[in-house]
């Protein structure tokens, strides 16, 4: 069973970069758009962690909350735009 992810995505767009990561959830337009090598992510809203691609253990509840994250690590953000520039 090796290169199984156990990847949950609901919504136009939502997980749209094909990731590597496992054990990410995305509900949402877009939500964990670009991510490709992030784990243990849980993104719920328009925009959620849209721009994280490596980012693990983040959690981003509303639309747009960690929106700019693309690295960072256990970050939780919750209420729209929460921590949208970090």
């Amino acid at each position: 069973m090796d290169n199984v992810l156990y990847n949950t995505f609901f919504g136009y767009q939502s997980g749209n970069a094909g990731p590597t990561g496992n054990y990410n959830t995305g509900i949402g337009f877009a939500s964990l758009y670009s991510n490709t090598a992030g784990t243990y992510n849980t993104a719920t809203g328009i925009d959620a962690l849209q721009i994280n691609t490596a980012g693990s253990y983040n959690t981003a509840n509303g639309a747009y909350a960690l929106y700019n994250n693309s690295t960072g690590n256990f970050n939780t953000a919750t209420g729209y735009g929460a921590l949208q520039s970090i």
